[in-house]
C-alpha cells in the first residue's frame, strides 16, 4: 500500500511539472515572443517593448552631475573587475554586504531616471563578491561608455 502511495505521489508529480513547462511554451505562443522561456521572468523584446522610448537619463544639468558623482563615489569606486557584453556591462565587487545594500538601493533610484536599463545581481559562489550587470537597447552600451568616461 505504501510503495503504491509513492509512486502515485511521483506520477502526479511528473505531471504536475509537465502540465507547468506546457503552460509556458503555450504562454509564449499566444504572446508571440519566441525568445520567451518559461523561467525568464521577461524577455529581452517585452522589455523593449515596454520601454519603447528614447535613451535619456530623466536627471538633467546640476542634478545629473551630482547624481553622477554619487556613483563613482558610492559605488563604481568600488569595482574590482568589468566586462562588456554586447548590449551592456557587467561589474564585478568583493564580497560586501553592505555594499551590497547600496548597490540594490542605488538600482531603485537609477530605475526611475533611467528606466530603459535592465539591472541583474547576481551572488557568486564561494564568497567570490556579487556582479551588477547593467544592460538595455544597443545604444545602451554607448550610453553607459559615455558615463564611465565622465567619470574617469
Amino acid at each position: 500500500m505504501k510503495k503504491k502511495l509513492i509512486i502515485a505521489i511521483l506520477g502526479l508529480g511528473w505531471m504536475l511539472l509537465a502540465l507547468f513547462l506546457m503552460s509556458g511554451y503555450f504562454f509564449n505562443q499566444i504572446s508571440g515572443t519566441d525568445d520567451a522561456y518559461p523561467f525568464n521572468p521577461i524577455a529581452w523584446d517585452s522589455h523593449i517593448q515596454m520601454f519603447n522610448g528614447a535613451l535619456q537619463c530623466k536627471l538633467i544639468g546640476e542634478e545629473l552631475s551630482e547624481r553622477k558623482k554619487i556613483l563613482q563615489k558610492e559605488i563604481f569606486s568600488n569595482v574590482e573587475r568589468r566586462n562588456e557584453t554586447s548590449n551592456g556591462v557587467i561589474y564585478y565587487f568583493n564580497d560586501d554586504s553592505i555594499l551590497l545594500e547600496t548597490v540594490l538601493e542605488h538600482i531603485l533610484i537609477e530605475k526611475t531616471c533611467c528606466p530603459f536599463f535592465k539591472f541583474d545581481v547576481s551572488i557568486l559562489p564561494f564568497n567570490y563578491g556579487f556582479a551588477l550587470q547593467i544592460s538595455g537597447p544597443e545604444a545602451a552600451l554607448d550610453l553607459i561608455k559615455e558615463y564611465e568616461l565622465e567619470i574617469n
